[in-house]
């Protein structure tokens, strides 16, 4: 239901007046206590007496602390007083809902009731006016009961509209009262913003954004090691991308005086997985070579089996076609591995793909044709082409710092790389 001229929904509105006036106040306080010492750490940072005791340091650090404070107070303190402003304008707009919004909800039923009303009464005086040839014509007791109706109906919504325009009207001065007070609210807390100069919306947003990439990179990253070809390849795109996100917006905090050179280098730690996987990937085999070159070599089995055709031997006239469906043979012998594959596997062996080989490769050893010289020959090698022993050790071992240091960065836990840790941009401290 909407008012009629100013087109406001008719409805209680959200918030507790209470609450925010008191969580504005507390501000306004914190801000006078802030603004306050501000003023004492100002009065220590210009005190000759500090500095005569040797203590400069400590008289730069209150000086530089103090404006800092100052610009927190200032901000705290509009912020508050326009919390306090706003609070009240919400209470009153609020109380006169509890009072009226039943009545302004009945006061519209009523009036739509009234039309209906009138608007029935003007029907059966027509009728009674407009009476067909064999129809008799109404007595004068009738019309006259019929004007007396639309009279009354003419009355009772001459009342409900006024009833009901005055409640619309008080309401929409309400609503409109609140919303300024809103609007002013927000206006007045950008004010306090501005006037502070330490606004960090666009920086917290940043950190927020590091912090849910972080977490996106883990499960990305562990989603990783259960899903193999054809999707390895897109996996690992998504993941260097945001990887590389993450260093582009530490860059930045950094340019910003918002990072150190220690925050930069652990995000440039989270890109050596991928020159250093391919470096240990180099050579290793791709799982659709594999199969293919798997399959052909068991096709050349399958035919190298089949007895040479005679036409004085029956029993050979089918090794023809036999030959045709070798193909066919080695494709439903050697099915393509399963996309899913076991995560603590992939990890030994530096990623899902290298499990899916391994896994055909286990599929070829138990065909018929597993001891042809040129099967076995293949399945050894591509095997020779799987990590070894040392290569697994490395890979489980970069597998765990790594993660230990994504884990740490979600936790905000990295420690301080020394002397980096110091390397600061000065400008948007």
């Amino acid at each position: 239901m909407r008012s009629p001229e100013g087109g406001h929904e008719l409805r209680q509105l959200e918030g507790e007046a209470e609450d925010i006036w008191t969580r504005g106040d507390a501000w306004v306080k914190l801000g006078n206590v802030m603004e306050q010492t501000a003023a004492e750490l100002t009065a220590i940072g210009d005190s000759s007496i500090h500095k005569s005791k040797g203590t400069e340091k400590l008289a730069e650090m209150a000086s530089e602390s103090a404006d800092d404070l100052e610009s927190a107070g200032v901000r705290y303190r509009e912020t508050g007083k326009a919390l306090r402003t706003y609070a009240n304008a919400l209470e009153v707009a609020q109380t006169w809902l509890r009072r009226n919004l039943d009545a302004v909800e009945q006061a519209e039923l009523t009036y739509q009731s009234a039309l209906d009303a009138k608007a029935d009464a003007l029907d059966a005086k027509s009728s009674l006016e407009s009476t067909l040839p064999w129809e008799d014509d109404p007595t004068e007791a009738e019309k006259n009961a019929a004007a007396r109706e639309v009279s009354t109906a003419t009355t009772a919504l001459t009342t409900a509209t006024t009833n009901r325009n005055t409640l619309w009207t008080e309401f929409d001065q309400v609503f409109t009262t609140w919303s300024d007070a809103y609007d002013d609210a927000v206006d007045d807390i950008q004010q306090a913003m501005d006037t502070a100069g330490n606004n960090d919306g666009f920086w917290e947003f940043i950190d927020s954004a590091l912090d849910v990439i972080g977490v996106v990179l883990i499960v990305l990253s562990v989603i990783a090691l259960i899903i193999g070809a054809p999707l390895t390849g897109l996996l690992g795109l998504v993941i260097l991308g945001l990887t590389l996100l993450v260093v582009g917006l530490t860059l930045l905090q950094f340019a910003f005086g918002k990072a150190t050179l220690s925050d930069v280098a652990w995000s440039l730690v989270g890109l050596l997985p991928f020159g250093i996987g391919k470096v240990l990937s180099r050579g290793a085999p791709v799982l659709s070579t594999v199969v293919r070159g798997g399959r052909g070599v068991t096709t050349a089995a399958i035919r190298s089996g089949l007895p040479r055709l005679s036409l004085l031997r029956p029993t050979t006239w089918t090794s023809p076609f036999r030959s045709l469906v070798a193909p066919v043979r080695s494709w439903l012998a050697l099915p393509k591995p399963g996309m899913f594959v076991n995560p603590f596997r992939s990890i030994t062996m530096g990623g899902p793909e290298a499990v899916q080989v391994q896994n055909f490769l286990n599929t070829m050893r138990s065909t018929p044709w597993a001891n042809n010289p040129g099967v076995v020959d293949f399945i050894t090698r591509t095997g020779a082409a799987l990590p070894g022993r040392g290569e697994r050790l490395l890979n489980v071992g970069l597998w765990t710092s790594f993660s230990g240091v994504d884990g740490l960065g979600v936790a905000d836990a990295q420690p301080d790389i020394p002397v980096l840790a110091d390397v600061q941009l000065p400008w948007g401290r």
